[in-house]
């Protein structure tokens, strides 16, 4: 129940609104908006591959993100409360080890896997406010 109530708000407040205002200006679907972030953090974790092995796999994971970023773009998909919740407590000590290192780099891993996993959460994405308007003084007419 707490860890739902940090969910909520972490949803809420930090990422869900410039998510639905990415929606909107780009007329992407919130699924969409997923895939692509998904895709983002596979491409940063190929460019911060350290080893053979790691590159392979980072490449492999940035082709199949990019696959399903073409192929099922606007297609539902799922997000659960465990791995955000992960997430969020693993960029939380990035960034006390980035503070006590002065070592930024790789951080934003974390921030992408979120506003990924965020955007799966959303089912509604609100039109533009100037769409609204428009359509409020088009019924007057």
């Amino acid at each position: 129940m707490f860890f739902a109530k940090i969910d909520q708000w972490v949803g809420k407040t930090l990422f869900v609104p410039p998510i639905v205002k990415l929606c909107q200006v780009t007329r992407q679907t919130q699924f969409a908006v997923s895939r692509l972030f998904w895709f983002i953090a596979a491409l940063d974790g190929f460019y911060r591959a350290e080893t053979l092995f790691s590159s392979i796999l980072w490449g492999g994971m940035s082709v199949l993100m990019m696959i399903t970023a073409t192929q099922r773009a606007d297609s539902p998909t799922a997000s659960f409360m465990f791995f955000r919740m992960l997430a969020l407590l693993l960029l939380a000590l990035d960034l006390i080890m980035a503070a006590a290192s002065g070592k930024w780099a790789g951080v934003e891993f974390w921030v992408f896997v979120l506003i990924a996993e965020y955007a799966a959460t959303i089912r509604h994405i609100p039109p533009k406010e100037s769409e609204k308007k428009r359509t409020v003084e088009a019924s007057a007419r």
